[in-house]
């Protein structure tokens, strides 16, 4: 496709490499601008996830970066640990890009991206009045994550809002676009046509590798030699402390394997982090566990290519049986380290790929099992296991890759929204 578009993304968790995290849509963004593609991004003004909130300078706030044109869009301030707060701040996004005059003349395509599908109502406005293709993309399939993992009730009126606005979504949208690769039979039976589905996963921006040397944080780097020097076999995770992530059944499984080579060491933090803390003391792995913080994104994969192994486990819930894409995942491939995969999902890419061993989710003798056999493998089996690995992804997850499948996809035949 090489006839440039006006593409408009309505995405209230965008952030970008400036900002942080959610990063998925700025990756998108950043590659159709390489294509000739003029980009806009309609934001949240504020957003839990986030490293960095812009700088507000009224109701609506233009920002360019990296040739995309932002607009983050205020809305009220909130504690990300907060229900009420949270809900307010999806509201106000929601209600004001359906209600306020947006500074944008014209669009061809308008995409509405989830993770709360509110902003479908405005995306859908905004759409028929350009008479812009409409665009409807899945990362979490809200509220049914929040019923079957979060124990909400189906008759809350807010759940009710969502499930209403959901099935708006699969109707109106000429496309819907997800990262979920078995969610089609759920929409399909929430009204979406079974020809608009179309499976985009996650993936690695290779313009965004960090630097292989000389830009380590030191002091993470630093006690990483350090365990490294010491003869320690190096087991890392990073990501979120969240139960949904089954860190203490990493703990377990280290404490069972009874390798006392074996070291733990995690990056980031969350919630659960004094809980993980106590539970390691009370199993006794204090001197085998490193809590190391946050770590730029930038400076994730540099770090994560010094360990032996890696872990990515979820809990075993049916909301996963649409599939799952971590964007870990990808960073993980991307250091070529062997990766213990302790998930109940479709489409297991570790397996696909031969970058790791993939196990039961949510059982202890399974991990303990996987751990042990990386360990028994010698230095170039693992660097052969990671390097499987990493080839796959490059293959088969760039954004360059992806952008294009995506706007291809998009442009095909298909019913505007505005008709």
């Amino acid at each position: 496709m090489t006839d440039q578009k006006h593409i408009v993304f309505f995405a209230h968790f965008a952030g970008s490499e400036r900002h942080g995290m959610v990063f998925g849509h700025y990756y998108l963004a950043r590659e159709w601008v390489k294509l000739g593609h003029q980009v806009t991004i309609i934001a949240s003004g504020f957003a839990h996830t986030r490293q960095l909130q812009p700088k507000l300078r009224g109701r609506i706030t233009e920002e360019i970066v990296d040739g995309i044109r932002y607009l983050w869009v205020k809305t009220p301030r909130y504690d990300g640990k907060g229900r009420l707060g949270r809900v307010g701040n999806l509201l106000s996004f929601a209600f004001q890009v359906w209600a306020l005059p947006l500074p944008i003349d014209d669009a061809d395509l308008v995409i509405c991206s989830s993770h709360c599908p509110f902003a479908i109502h405005g995306s859908y406005r905004f759409a028929r009045r350009c008479n812009a293709t409409l665009v409807f993309e899945v990362r979490d399939l809200w509220p049914l994550t929040l019923i079957e993992l979060g124990g909400a009730s189906r008759y809350n009126p807010l759940i009710y809002l969502m499930q209403r606005s959901e099935d708006f979504a699969y109707r109106k949208s000429a496309r819907v676009v997800s990262v979920l690769p078995a969610a089609a039979e759920y929409m399909t039976s929430r009204g979406m046509h079974p020809g608009k589905f179309i499976y985009i996963p996650n993936g690695i921006s290779l313009d965004s590798r960090p630097p292989t040397s000389g830009h380590e944080p030191s002091q993470v780097f630093n006690q990483i030699n350090d365990l490294r020097a010491r003869g320690k076999f190096l087991l890392g995770y990073a990501g979120r402390f969240v139960a949904s992530n089954t860190i203490e059944l990493l703990l377990d499984a280290v404490a069972r394997c009874e390798r006392p080579d074996i070291h733990l060491v995690l990056l980031g933090d969350g919630y659960l982090q004094k809980e993980l803390a106590s539970q390691a003391a009370t199993l006794g792995l204090s001197e085998r566990v490193s809590f190391l913080g946050v770590v730029n994104k930038r400076q994730v994969v540099s770090i994560l290519s010094k360990f032996d192994a890696l872990y990515l486990g979820l809990v075993s819930k049916p909301i996963f049986r649409f599939g799952v894409s971590p964007t870990k995942l990808n960073d993980y491939f991307m250091a070529a380290r062997p990766i213990i995969y302790s998930v109940d999902a479709p489409d297991d890419v570790v397996e696909i790929s031969g970058g790791g061993v993939s196990c039961i989710a949510e059982n202890v003798e399974a991990i303990v099992t996987a751990i042990q056999k990386i360990h028994a493998m010698t230095p170039l089996q693992r660097d052969q296991m990671g390097l499987a690995g990493r080839d796959w992804l490059f293959q088969n997850r760039t954004y360059s890759k992806l952008a294009s499948q995506f706007l291809d996809a998009a442009s095909s035949d298909g019913e505007h929204a505005s008709r």
